[in-house]
């Protein structure tokens, strides 16, 4: 017999809100009963995120039975579309290089021959059917409206958590706006019985904390911590606004730049940049910091605040009947618009793989149920670890900073590996742990290519030692210039795209 539950999530904004979707979701033809606790007293800043092409999936398919839909979602959040990210300065001064939403085509064969032959005779980014619309200016969108290819999105987060509030409200989801101020476990079994807020107690059968930084839930339940410090640089963060020129028409692409200690982010959303300086106070102060910025870009900067953040994860994210998503979880840096994804793909496996919370409390929480998941998360976080350090790793060596990143910071494993096996080979998607949400060859390709890891002579040599003849690989690529040249004549411009946008003709 199915008996209610109720699930409480600890924290409103993006994270708070994606999850009370989620749990809505699945819940249309029960009487569980959901509960956001959020105060209106702890502010959000709203300067400016972007996220992976895994987002378009929860907008478009995941909720679209609540309602939501892409144009909804970006005439309501005053958000632009995202086709990738363009990595500034950081192999060297005046040296860019693209990372795409869409991976190739042949990303999950053994060898991908896409990127490879576009490495050797054009670029490598344009084997992405996205990079190359990127690289030209050109959107996703066809001429009459509808999506031909990937992308992602560009947003104010704070927008983005009322817009999936005002849904998940809309579907039954309750919202109390208090602030926790202790815990009340169960003495017998350790679990969480009730919390205390500003406004009386509070009880529940699951937790879900989207508390942020704060971990008021998964920190007093014994989550622990295991800090990142040692393999990634920066811990600091400058956010500000950045107001569009007059006539100036955004590209669709995130800016990565990297400045002398550390990299400024700019993310186009339809009102104007947000923007950001992540950085590590132990080579810089705040306001040598806030000068750098002035100085390279250019112009004036009114910071937001000054952020302080611990790079790395909850050693145990499920702790009896409190599991932790989002920042609240870990946060590795905001490089790679990780952070969303990581939310998205934590959701995934807590309401899909792991768990069945419609099902009575004891069909929910066992320790199989918990470990599975533990494991998982901690795998997730630790490959994407990974993944981020591989941008420090450059030729730069201009500053202290960029010294201690390439002589001195502490490398992973698994950085280690895949930076050897690129001086002998081309690495495979088999180089990679390979699941749902994990940034493997698809992703890494694009910084191993760019930063100057994966020569043109080794992707020859790999694609040589799996029978691909001068001719095969000239006409491979031959085919993906043909192919790119037919998507993008039916695609709108970048600059049509944000016309069409902007004037709510979509």
């Amino acid at each position: 017999q199915i008996k209610n539950m109720k699930i409480v999530i600890v924290g409103g904004g993006t994270a708070g809100w994606i999850a009370a979707c989620y749990y809505a979701r699945f819940n249309q033809n029960l009487k569980n009963e959901i509960v956001v606790i959020e105060s209106s007293k702890i502010p959000t800043i709203g300067a400016g995120e972007g996220s992976t092409g895994i987002f378009t999936k929860i907008v478009n398919s995941h909720f679209s039975q609540m309602g939501i839909n892409e144009i909804d979602f970006l005439n309501k959040t005053s958000s632009t579309l995202k086709l990738g990210i363009r990595f500034k300065d950081w192999n060297g001064e005046g040296k860019d290089f693209l990372s795409p939403v869409q991976p190739t085509e042949t990303t999950i064969s053994s060898v991908d021959t896409h990127v490879l032959v576009s490495h050797i005779l054009g670029n490598y980014f344009d084997s992405s059917p996205s990079g190359y619309l990127m690289n030209n200016d050109y959107s996703t969108y066809s001429r009459s409206g509808s999506t031909i290819m990937g992308h992602s999105y560009h947003f104010d987060a704070k927008k983005v958590g009322e817009y999936f509030k005002e849904y998940a409200m809309k579907a039954g989801v309750k919202c109390i706006d208090t602030e926790v101020t202790s815990l009340n476990t169960n003495k017998d079994n350790g679990e969480l019985d009730s919390v205390e807020t500003t406004i009386g107690n509070i009880s529940a059968d699951f937790w879900v904390d989207c508390s942020g930084f704060s971990r008021v839930l998964i920190g007093p339940m014994g989550g622990g911590w295991n800090s990142y410090e040692e393999y990634l640089p920066v811990n600091s963060a400058i956010p500000y606004i950045q107001q569009y020129e007059n006539g100036e028409t955004p590209k669709l692409e995130t800016l990565a730049w990297a400045m002398p200690n550390g990299w400024m982010w700019q993310i186009p959303t339809q009102e104007r940049y947000g923007c950001g300086y992540v950085y590590s106070d132990k080579f810089t102060t705040y306001d040598n910091a806030v000068d750098e910025l002035m100085k390279t870009t250019g112009r004036k900067i009114e910071p937001l605040r000054n952020l302080k953040f611990d790079c790395g994860r909850v050693e145990t994210p499920w702790v009896k009947n409190v599991v932790a998503i989002g920042l609240a979880q870990g946060f590795v840096e905001p490089l790679e618009a990780t952070s969303i994804h990581a939310t998205i793909i934590q959701l995934d496996f807590l309401l899909t793989n792991t768990t069945n919370f419609a099902l009575e409390k004891e069909s929910t929480i066992f320790d199989s149920n918990i470990n599975r998941y533990n494991e998982f998360v901690g795998k997730f976080f630790d490959d994407i670890k990974d993944l981020i350090q591989l941008h420090y790793i450059t030729e730069r060596e201009d500053t202290p900073f960029w010294k201690y990143c390439k002589y001195e910071m502490k490398r992973t494993d698994n950085v280690t590996d895949i930076l050897s096996i690129c001086k002998h080979r081309s690495p495979s998607m088999l180089d990679f742990n390979f699941y749902h949400g994990s940034g493997n060859w698809g992703v890494w390709c694009w910084s191993l290519i760019g930063l100057g890891h994966l020569t043109k002579e080794v992707a020859k040599n790999t694609l040589k030692a799996y029978n691909n003849t001068d001719e095969q690989i000239l006409n491979t690529f031959n085919g993906i210039k043909n192919r790119n040249f037919k998507n993008s004549i039916r695609c709108m411009s970048s600059k049509d795209f944000m016309k069409t946008l902007l004037n709510k003709q979509l």
